[in-house]
C-alpha cells in the first residue's frame, strides 16, 4: 500500500513570553471592543460601552492585572431552529471584551501551529475547503487505498448524521 508524503512538518511547541502584558495592553482591549460589537450597537450594554470606551477598557485592564475578574453568569435561552439546543450566553460587557482581547492575541499563535487540514471554525477554512482538499487527495491513483477519518458527532449537530453517513 503506497501513502503519500504529508504536506506539512510536525512543529515543535514553541514557548512565548508577555503573552499577558499584550492581552492586558489598552490598545487590544479596545480592538477588543471593537471587534466585540460588530452587529450589535443597537443593544443597550453595547451602546453603554460605546458612550466611554476609553473608561469601560481602561476598568477591564484594571480587573485583568489586578486579578479581579470573574466570569460573570451565563443566561440561558433555547432556540428550536433547526432542532431544540440551549444556549449559554456571557454578557458582552466585560466578558465578551476580554474573550475578544484574549483571542486578539492567542489565535494567531495557534493558528500558524495548526496544520492546514485543520478546517472548524477557522476563517478562510470551512466546510467547502474541506470538501475541496478531500476531493483533490481522493484522486484515483492506480493501486491506492484510501482511508478517511473524520469526526463530527460533536462538531456539526446540525448536519443529519444518518444522510452523512
Amino acid at each position: 500500500m503506497k501513502y503519500r508524503k504529508l504536506p506539512f512538518k510536525f512543529q515543535t511547541m514553541k514557548k512565548w513570553r508577555n503573552l499577558f502584558d499584550k492581552i492586558t495592553d489598552l490598545d487590544n482591549i479596545i480592538l477588543a471592543h471593537h471587534k466585540a460589537r460588530k452587529n450589535k450597537t443597537n443593544r443597550a450594554d453595547v451602546r453603554m460601552v460605546d458612550k466611554d470606551v476609553v473608561s469601560y477598557c481602561k476598568q477591564i485592564q484594571q480587573m485583568l492585572i489586578n486579578e479581579t475578574y470573574v466570569t460573570s453568569e451565563y443566561h440561558t435561552f433555547k432556540l428550536y431552529e433547526p432542532k431544540e439546543r440551549v444556549i449559554f450566553k456571557l454578557p458582552y460587557y466585560p466578558d465578551r471584551i476580554i474573550h475578544h482581547a484574549i483571542m486578539n492575541i492567542l489565535e494567531p499563535l495557534w493558528l500558524n501551529q495548526m496544520i492546514p487540514q485543520t478546517y472548524s471554525c477557522i476563517k478562510k477554512r470551512g466546510i467547502h475547503k474541506a470538501l475541496k482538499d478531500i476531493r483533490h487527495d481522493l484522486k484515483d491513483r492506480e493501486n491506492t487505498k484510501y482511508c478517511l477519518k473524520l469526526d463530527v458527532r460533536k462538531f456539526y449537530p446540525s448536519i443529519d448524521h444518518d444522510i452523512l453517513k
